[in-house]
This record gives C-alpha cells, sequence and structure tokens, in this order.
C-alpha cells in the first residue's frame, strides 16, 4: 500500500509540473512587462516617415494540460502612427496581469498601398522592406515597401485577417479593421466589416 501511495503522489507532481509554463522561457511573459513598445515606420525607399500605419501587438498564450496543449489568442491592441511615422505601444498593465504561459507579443504593421509586416503571414516581408532593432523600449525601425500594383495589393487584403490579431478584432482594433476596409474597398473588394 505505500508503494501505490508513493507512486501516486509521484504522477501527481508529474501531472502538475506538466501542466506549469516554463518560466526560464524566454519566450514567455512571466509576469514582465517588456514595453512599452517604441519605433518609427517610414517608406522602405524614400526614408520618409508614414503616418497614420496602424502598429498591432498581439499576444497568444499557451494553454497546457496533461497530454494535451493548445495555443490561444489572448489580447491585441493598437497604435497609430504620428506625423513623423513614431508609435509608442505601452501595454505594461496587460504583460503585467497576463495569465500564465502568456508569450511576448507578435507585431504587425500595416498601412494601405504598402506591405504589411507580419509575422504571422508568413516569410512575404521582402527587400526593400526591413527591420532594424525590436519591437522593445529600444526601439525598431520599420521600413515597409510600396506595393506596386493593384494586383498585389488586392492579393495582401485577401491574405489579412483580423482575426488572426484578435479574437475581439472590431472592439480591439478598431483602427487596423477601418483601414484594412479601406483598402479593401480602393482595389474594388468588399469591405469585411463586423460580419466577417
Amino acid at each position: 500500500m505505500r508503494h501505490r501511495g508513493a507512486i501516486l503522489a509521484v504522477l501527481g507532481a508529474l501531472v502538475l509540473a506538466s501542466c506549469a509554463p516554463v518560466s526560464q522561457d524566454r519566450r514567455y511573459l512571466g509576469g514582465k512587462t517588456f514595453g512599452p513598445y517604441v519605433g518609427q515606420v517610414v517608406d522602405a525607399e524614400t526614408r520618409a516617415p508614414i503616418e497614420g500605419a496602424v502598429v498591432v501587438a498581439s499576444w497568444w498564450r499557451d494553454r497546457v494540460w496533461p497530454g494535451a496543449s493548445i495555443s490561444e489568442r489572448y489580447a491585441a491592441r493598437e497604435v497609430v502612427t504620428d506625423r513623423e511615422g513614431r508609435f509608442v505601444l505601452d501595454a505594461t498593465h496587460l504583460e503585467e496581469y497576463a495569465p500564465g504561459g502568456t508569450l511576448r507579443p507578435t507585431f504587425t504593421v500595416f498601412f494601405p498601398g504598402y506591405l504589411v509586416f507580419s509575422p504571422l503571414l508568413g516569410p512575404a516581408f521582402r527587400e526593400p522592406g526591413f527591420l532594424q532593432g525590436e519591437f522593445s523600449p529600444r526601439g525598431v525601425l520599420v521600413g515597409l515597401p510600396r506595393l506596386k500594383t493593384e494586383a498585389e495589393r488586392r492579393h495582401q487584403v485577401g491574405r489579412i485577417s483580423p482575426r488572426l490579431l484578435s479574437p475581439q478584432p472590431f472592439s480591439e482594433l478598431p483602427r487596423f479593421t477601418r483601414l484594412l476596409d479601406q483598402e479593401a474597398i480602393a482595389v474594388g473588394l468588399q469591405p469585411r466589416g463586423p460580419k466577417e
């Protein structure tokens, strides 16, 4: 009987350990904030600042159960660049109080007529586009390349879904969804609107 109790205790400890995210894993917030996230968005060719570009931070959360795990969207925040193409996205409260297993944010930068920067869309960000620095308090410089044809713009709009970035895109990302709809209309597509 003693062995059975010891075995159950060890199994219980293993199950609990498997449910907790690894706090030393640098991908996770772990109750810390890594912002405010600051930077500048410019035209990749001319280096002119892009006023009105939307910068979106998306947080995902790993949920782990014994024998299974999933990643789910947790939250998103957006900010619009100023006249100099600069932005400050402060999510201190969100990050400090995020549940365990919340990953550091991924960033998307969008402005109509330009190639979107988004790791969620895969390796589509190409030269002459560039990313210098990192999304952090030290700052990042994002150079967006201009799309040359309406076909390129149409193709891009068809690939971007606000639901990739947020569980509630129309309430959390109103500027992003508005700009995306403006671009869709400009290239002859239907806007997504809140019915997407």
